[in-house]
């Protein structure tokens, strides 16, 4: 690793089996980061890790709590965690002074809008919005690893008070799996309806071609598709193909996307399209 990686992590520990011992449960990792995310889809898919809240889950899975977190070379995080560090004491400083957390935290919403880049202070607004914008004040508890190959992780999470270490354990694991493992549909867990419009709105899956970050790839080629499902034309593959084929050309020439290693397709090109005009008639239908 080379370059920083700002994420927001959370996990889920479950059992392998029913009745498992202690010792044989899997941690499953969900996380939004700058692999993959820019910083406004970021923030917009934050709330997909809300949702572990409501999952059906087994009776003795453990969700853990957010973390935001930093990774990539010990040099680079080190100095990279003395601004989120100094912005998140200075939020501290204003509670201590007698600012009401619901400024404290209005404030930090405020430097997140229109946000281009994350950045250090950024990544610590982002967690202020947790750690006071709720129904309490939290302490942000620290936690940090250091990976095999060398690179370094921090970040810190909610926790009720500076002796509240329950999740320290759990946090630390979740830190060192974050980068190279994450839940994947039919294998750790069901495919979902998102899952499957994931596959229909990255172009790698049927072109063979990548562009980052992929999730505002996604969400760009999900808005033209609902795009040409406004449009009177009655397309069929021929005419769909040209259109995607017009889209990649626009991606490969904008400033915001960048080339990534291609990868030989998963889904034949027709059935693609094929799902994509299904796609169309369903928007279409509603």
């Amino acid at each position: 690793m080379d370059e920083l990686v700002y994420g927001v992590v959370r996990g889920v520990d479950v059992p392998e089996a029913a009745g498992a011992a202690a010792d044989e449960r899997r941690l499953m990792v969900f996380s939004v980061d700058t692999r993959t995310h820019g910083a406004a889809r970021l923030l917009l898919d934050l709330a997909e890790l809300d949702r572990l809240d409501d999952a059906e889950l087994p009776e003795d899975a453990a969700v853990t709590p957010l973390v935001y977190a930093l990774a990539g070379p010990p040099a680079a995080v080190a100095a990279a965690q003395e601004p989120f560090a100094a912005q998140l004491q200075d939020a501290y400083d204003q509670l201590a002074a007698g600012v009401a957390p619901s400024e404290v935290a209005r404030g930090a919403e405020a430097r997140l809008v229109g946000l281009a880049a994350l950045s250090p202070e950024r990544l610590a607004d982002l967690a202020l919005l947790e750690l006071v914008g709720g129904d309490w004040i939290a302490y942000p508890m620290p936690a940090a690893v250091i990976l095999p190959d060398g690179a370094e992780v921090r970040g810190v999470y909610a926790a009720e008070s500076a002796d509240d270490d329950s999740w320290q354990g759990l946090v630390e694991a979740l830190l060192e799996a974050w980068l190279r493992v994450e839940s994947v549909p039919g294998r750790d867990r069901p495919w979902n309806r998102r899952d499957l419009e994931r596959l229909l709105n990255d172009p790698i899956y049927a072109f063979g071609v990548s562009y980052e970050p992929r999730a505002d790839v996604t969400a760009m080629v999900d808005a033209f598709t609902r795009g040409l499902a406004e449009r009177p034309e009655e397309w069929d593959l021929a005419g769909l193909e040209a259109e995607y084929r017009g889209l990649l050309a626009r991606l490969a020439a904008s400033q915001h996307f960048r080339r990534g290693p291609d990868a030989p397709p998963l889904i034949p090109l027709a059935e693609w399209l094929g799902a994509q005009l299904a796609r169309i008639a369903e928007l279409r239908a509603h």
